[in-house]
């Protein structure tokens, strides 16, 4: 697959206080009422610009339907009016000038609306199914009636649609609301939530406007990623791919393309993964900085060795341990020792990983290394070898998650004891950590590790007792509730029915103390989708509908913006999940 890069100069596009409502054929009205002159006449604002930059912006304002005269480099009327039009669209100072930023602008812009048309196209295949299968269901029918293709693109009023909601009147609410946030770099932030939302609804014309509107271009490689994750979750593999290769940023296109494939991993298509991983290795050499490419190789010989490939998994270890000696930086040389130290330990080579360890300086830097070591030895059934290593972890708010993981593992092999011991020694190292989240954090992990435990041993009342207990030390409300939501389901799931009642009413309560109700849109939405990717449909479907009644409910910009594009999002990957994942031929 052939990679587009592109140069971006992060906040470079110009930001304009205007908050035009003209749309793309309001644009084009007043483009053809001044596209009559000459062409090669001097213009009022006549550019300075290049003829390949003319060109290029011409080419530009083609693809995107503002432009319909020759592509010929000249600088006129009809180009200056199809700028303005163009500018005016997207909020930017409306000035009528073709420049380079503008040209590279245009060519990203373009091929995004080409991935976008893609996706739509992608989506329509599916969506009536999916349509049908909602229907059929009476928790989540009053979400789609009334809801045809034929209306999808109708124009809706807030009344309506937090009557009847879907997710493209949801989104037209979210992008009213942020278009009122005041501060640019908040409002950016919103609309390009929102993007990701609308690409992964399928809704191509409306995400395209949304992309001119996001004036700071990392946001718009930050949604790409997402789009591209959230089309791989989905199994939609080459709709992810488009996505990646649109990314002008040759690093964050590692990025998004080794996270497709950790995702192809964990959904268990390990040859598909593999086969994303290997085609990801030319590239590699496009990116500058060694320590980068030694990191990517590192994640990339994880995903290959849980794929069975071990051969292939220490081949890019080894690699990248021949790359070593050309790192002439002490920092970065100890950062990409640790790498491959990590890299190592994932894999289930604990002791390779130490050794690699000790040619590093010791430092808090080691803790990442140290982690992934005590974790692989528990996972393999060497506890002892995992305790000694997590005694090794100086501080504290690591070691008491490192304990809560062994246990886990503990529980899980049968040896109930020691894992009680093992949280125990957990729980000590979470009362001297010091920082409030760190703490919160820790005794969030211990709980599921109780949790887990408990369940391992026949539902154990009294270890459930102690999952509840470290539970309520967590002084973070949204982390406290959501600990609550997953022990409540873990319980449900193991037929405790009355261990689930019990969580259920403490995960109630504790969503009632979250004071943000943004936060609490968002929790809820997350717990809805993991739900969802369980195939626990109905579960899904009713706790999202509570997190729509929360977001109904907010009226600042910035919290309404961002909550409404989270339960369209929500809204889209139920709805995806509510059909078999597509059979591959």
């Amino acid at each position: 697959m052939a990679f587009v890069l592109l140069t971006i100069t992060p906040l470079a596009w110009a930001s304009s206080g205007s908050k035009s409502t003209m749309d793309n054929t309001e644009g084009l009205a007043s483009f053809e009422t001044a596209a009559g002159g000459d062409l090669e006449s001097t213009s009022p604002a006549q550019s300075s610009a290049s003829t390949d930059v003319v060109r290029r912006v011409q080419q530009g304002l083609a693809d995107q339907g503002f432009y319909f005269g020759p592509i010929d480099g000249r600088y006129g009327p009809q180009t200056e009016a199809a700028i303005k039009a163009y500018q005016k669209s997207a909020d930017l100072k409306v000035d009528g000038q073709a420049t380079s930023q503008l040209a590279s602008d245009l060519e990203t812009g373009g091929q995004v609306g080409q991935l976008l048309g893609r996706l739509e196209k992608s989506r329509d295949s599916t969506i009536d199914a999916a349509r049908e299968a909602l229907l059929a269901n009476p928790q989540t029918r009053n979400l789609v009636e009334g809801i045809s293709p034929e209306n999808r693109g109708a124009k809706v009023d807030t009344k309506t649609c937090m009557a009847k909601p879907e997710p493209r009147c949801l989104l037209i609410e979210a992008v009213q609301s942020a278009r009122d946030i005041d501060k640019p770099e908040m409002r950016d932030w919103a609309l390009g939530e929102i993007l990701t939302a609308q690409a992964r609804a399928g809704l191509a014309q409306d995400a395209a406007l949304t992309t001119r509107r996001i004036h700071d271009p990392r946001l718009i490689m930050v949604a790409l990623r997402d789009i591209a994750k959230a089309r791989a979750e989905v199994g939609q593999i080459d709709e992810a791919l488009a996505a990646v290769n649109i990314i002008p940023d040759p690093v964050q296109q590692a990025e998004a393309y080794v996270a497709i494939a950790e995702i192809q991993s964990q959904n268990s298509d390990t040859f598909d993964a593999t086969q994303t991983v290997k085609d990801l290795e030319p590239y590699l050499k496009r990116i500058e900085s060694l320590l980068s490419q030694i990191s990517f190789r590192a994640r990339m010989a994880v995903i290959l060795s849980k794929a069975g490939f071990e051969q292939e998994a220490l081949a890019h270890i080894h690699a990248s341990q021949g790359q070593l000696d050309k790192i002439t930086d002490p920092h970065n040389l100890n950062k990409a020792r640790r790498y491959i130290a990590a890299a190592y330990a994932d894999i289930g080579m604990a002791q390779q990983a130490l050794d690699v360890l000790k040619t590093v300086k010791s430092g808090a830097d080691d803790t990442p290394v140290l982690i992934a070591a005590a974790n692989g030895l528990a996972q393999a059934g060497d506890a002892a070898a995992a305790l000694i290593t997590a005694d090794s972890i100086e501080e504290m708010r690591y070691r008491a998650l490192v304990l809560a993981r062994i246990a886990s593992y503990q529980g899980g092999a049968g040896q109930f004891e020691q894992a009680k011991e093992t949280l125990e020694k957990a729980k000590t190292a979470a009362k001297v950590i010091k920082f409030p989240f760190a703490k919160a954090y820790a005794y969030s992990r211990i709980a599921l590790a109780f949790n887990d435990v408990s369940i391992s041993l026949d539902n154990d009342v009294a270890l459930l007792e102690e999952a509840f207990n470290s539970a309520h030390l967590i002084q973070d409300d949204r982390l406290k509730a959501h600990i609550f939501w997953t022990i409540a389901d873990d319980r449900r799931r193991g037929g405790d029915l009355a261990g689930a009642t019990r969580s259920q009413d403490f995960a109630n309560a504790a969503t009632d103390d979250i004071s943000s109700p943004f936060t609490r849109v968002w929790m809820l939405c997350d717990i809805a989708e993991d739900r969802a990717n369980r195939k626990e449909t109905d579960a899904a479907w009713s706790v999202f509908n509570v997190a729509l009644d929360e977001a109904k409910t907010i009226s600042s910009p910035w919290g309404r913006a961002r909550a409404l594009s989270k339960v369209a999002g929500t809204m889209t990957s139920l709805a995806d999940h509510t059909v078999p994942m597509p059979v591959k031929p």
